[in-house]
Parts: structure tokens; C-alpha cells; sequence
């Protein structure tokens, strides 16, 4: 984990992204309604008491204009949230998340994503890197099948950190070839914006993220490859889902977060998954941009649907073949 200083010296826009999702993670942490019902459960029992209603309308605006994105500049304040809610929640480890130094690095070299990725929880470092005697940590070159699988199925920013990581340091991909790292971060990113409270970040944080290496990106390629996929939602509306997490076309992330909600509601309602967290996140999970258009034509039509994830793939697969 990266210092409170470093989190400081972060820039202005960055800055706000990590204070807004931190004042966001503590909100849901403490069940928090507003920042006056937040600032309320982290008072002792005996402050309460000692101070009135009056007293903690107007404490409670500092957590009003942190939620807008305004800095924490004095450490001592982090310390006391997280020792008046700790071991379950820390604010600190929010604050200078490896996410933030990364994203902020717009001229990013091997060095600075290593050091970002090395600085993840253990159990990540453990995925990514392997002990050697001589130099310390040593980044793997290869990750196994479960280390990928655990990293999509996952549904936090340590691996939405490992994603963007995987992006930045990924060699130039053919032109006549999709960029893999890049599309599974930003279907990623549309999960985790969905079932996350990462949600309160997640329009700005896209368009921070492409601010500062698209230019890299378009250095690094030619001729950009398929940035967008053309959706023809059911009410016949077009719609460009992005391809890529960072690219040239800056697609509002908003309209595709909508269909991916849509066709969630969509497979509850033909009775293909059951309203609950683990269905839906599995249901985000299994969706894949270039077979959308497919998978929205089988939930909308009529007559009986697969019952079960590997009957849909099968028949995604099958209609996709034919041009159904």
C-alpha cells in the first residue's frame, strides 16, 4: 500500500476519484444514508450524548464536500475513521490504493507498473509476482488459468488495478485483431460500476483514464481496431458499446451500463437467473460485448429459452455461426 503523502501528491482529479470512492465504501460500510446519518454512527455513545443535533448538522458538511470529491489533507482525520471502525473497514487503504497511483502515471513505464501491482493486497502480489533470492519479487510472465479466472470473477478495484495494469504494459496488437486486455477491463469496469459502489465513480474515473493515455494508446497503434460494437437494442435504438477501455472514441459509459442492467432484468424475468447478488454478478460476468446482440435476441424472442449458462453460450455460439 502506497503513503498518505503519496495520496496526497496525487493530482487534483485523481485526488477527488480515491476521496469520493473512499467517503462512498464508508458510507456502505456504516449503512449511512447521508453524510449527517455517517458522521452519527461514528460517534461513541458518550459523544452523542455530549453533543447535540445542532452540532452534528454542521460537523457532518465535512463528509458533504468529501462525498463531492474535496481531499482529506490532515492524516490524524483518516486515523480516527479508521480506528473508530477498524479491523473491518479502512479508509487509509482506500485513500492510497495502488489504483490511483497508477491511473495518475500518464508516461508509465515497466517500473511504475510493477511497483503499482506490487503494492496490491498479498493476495494478489502472490498471483502476479514469484520470490527470487537474488532480486526480490519478480513479476510472473505468465499467469495461470485460475489466477485469470479468480482476477474476472472478482468484483473489486484490486483487480480492475491488475486489468488496467495488464493494459498499460500489453505490446501493440495486430490490426486485424481484437485487443483482449483491453475489452475484459471495460467489461470489468461495467460490472464493477454496476454491482459495486464503485458506481459513484466510475463515469469520471473512464473519462480520467482516457484522458491520460489515450495519446499513448494511439502511439502504440496504428490504426485502432474496433473501439466500438454496434448494439440494436429492442426498441430499436443503436447503441456503441466500447471495445476498449481506453480509446479514441470516448464512448459515454452511461448507455452501456443501462443495457447491461436491462438484460439483467430481462433474464430475472423469463426466470433465467434469480434476483440475487451472486446470480447477477454471474450474469454480468458471462456477458461478452461481440455475442450481446445475441444474447439480447434470445432473452427478447419469444418461446422457451435455455435453462442454464452453458446451454446460452451453446446457442450464442450456434446463432453467431449462421448470422441468425
Amino acid at each position: 500500500m502506497y503513503t498518505f503523502d503519496q495520496y496526497l501528491k496525487l493530482s487534483r482529479e485523481a485526488k477527488s476519484l480515491a476521496t469520493r470512492y473512499g467517503c462512498a465504501c464508508l458510507k456502505a460500510h456504516l449503512g449511512a444514508l447521508s453524510a449527517y446519518d455517517m458522521k452519527k454512527k461514528l460517534l461513541t455513545d458518550a459523544e452523542k450524548m455530549k453533543y447535540g443535533a445542532d452540532w452534528l448538522n454542521k460537523s457532518s458538511r465535512f463528509y458533504n464536500k468529501k462525498e463531492q470529491g474535496e481531499p482529506i489533507v490532515r492524516r490524524q482525520v483518516v486515523e480516527d475513521i479508521d480506528r473508530r471502525v477498524q479491523p473491518l473497514f479502512s479508509l487509509t487503504s482506500l485513500l492510497c490504493h495502488p489504483l490511483w497511483q497508477l491511473i495518475d502515471n500518464p508516461t508509465p513505464t515497466k517500473q511504475s507498473i510493477t511497483e503499482a501491482l506490487s503494492n496490491l493486497p498479498h493476495s494478489y502480489v502472490q498471483m502476479l509476482f514469484k520470490e527470487a533470492d537474488a532480486v526480490g519479487l519478480v513479476k510472473r510472465k505468465k499467469l495461470s488459468r485460475q489466477a485469470i479466472w479468480k482476477i474476472h470473477a472478482s468484483a473489486d478495484i484490486h483487480a480492475l488495478a491488475c486489468l488496467i495494469a495488464f493494459c498499460l504494459e500489453s505490446p501493440p496488437t495486430k490490426n486485424d485483431r481484437l485487443d483482449l486486455a483491453q475489452l475484459s477491463a471495460i467489461q470489468y469496469l461495467i460490472k464493477l460500476s454496476i454491482i459495486s459502489v464503485f458506481s459513484t465513480v466510475a463515469e469520471d474515473f473512464y473519462i480520467l483514464l482516457n484522458q491520460n493515455f489515450s495519446a499513448t494508446l494511439v502511439a502504440k497503434h496504428d490504426r485502432l481496431y474496433s473501439d466500438v460494437w454496434p448494439y440494436r437494442a429492442p426498441d430499436d435504438s443503436h447503441i456503441m458499446l466500447p471495445m476498449r477501455i481506453i480509446n479514441n472514441y470516448h464512448v459515454n459509459i452511461a448507455g452501456t451500463i443501462n443495457v447491461y442492467k436491462k438484460l439483467y432484468q430481462k433474464a430475472i424475468q423469463r426466470g433465467f437467473v434469480n434476483k440475487a447478488d451472486v446470480n447477477e454478478q454471474t450474469f454480468y460476468n458471462f456477458i461478452c460485448h461481440t455475442e450481446i446482440q445475441q444474447l439480447s435476441n434470445i432473452l427478447y424472442q419469444d418461446g422457451p429459452i435455455p435453462d442454464n449458462f452453458r446451454d446460452l453460450k451453446h446457442l450464442i455460439f450456434e446463432r453467431t455461426l449462421l448470422r441468425k
